[in-house]
């Protein structure tokens, strides 16, 4: 269990490195083609389908987002922002079949115009193995503040 521990939490530092640095296209190859990225507008939302979403994408609408941040016109997002994330309190839940259920606490902190913003959230996966690799079929980013005013936030979580 350790190993496998270990190899998520590489899996998770990878994954914030590549958006902290701004490489989305490979943090987009990251996902499976039917995966799932839902930011809940609300603390205790469990169905995209039943409750109002900050984000709901599927890998279609995950992709119109990165190339919009990619084409200039993220008015948002000029100059870019600079994330920092943090990944702490790491569990995982081995279902078998390379398929695991994680489950963490992610501090984002984003530097915009000379203003600092911290982001806490409780993030899900569900991840299955690729090889040596991990890929994600899920992620949902429970915001700690999703249900109060949130800044104009056009980056990914």
């Amino acid at each position: 269990m350790a190993d496998l521990r270990h190899d998520i939490e590489t899996a998770l530092y990878r994954e914030a490195h590549l958006l902290d640095s701004g490489e989305f296209n490979a943090w987009y190859e990251l996902f499976l083609p039917e995966a799932i990225y839902w930011v809940p507008a609300g603390s205790g939302d469990y169905d995209p389908n039943e409750h109002v979403s900050i984000i709901h994408d599927d890998m279609t609408m995950l992709k119109k987002r990165i190339d919009r941040l990619y084409s200039g016109h993220a008015y948002a997002q000029i100059p870019a922002s600079r994330t920092h994330r943090a990944i702490t309190n790491v569990e995982v839940e081995d279902e078998g079949d390379g398929v695991v259920n994680v489950r963490c606490v992610m501090m984002l902190v984003e530097l915009a115009r000379h203003r600092q913003t911290l982001y806490p959230a409780r993030v899900t996966y569900r991840l299955h193995r690729a090889g040596d690799n991990w890929r994600i079929g899920y992620k949902k980013v429970s915001l700690l503040m999703s249900d109060e005013p949130l800044p104009a936030a056009a980056f990914l979580f």
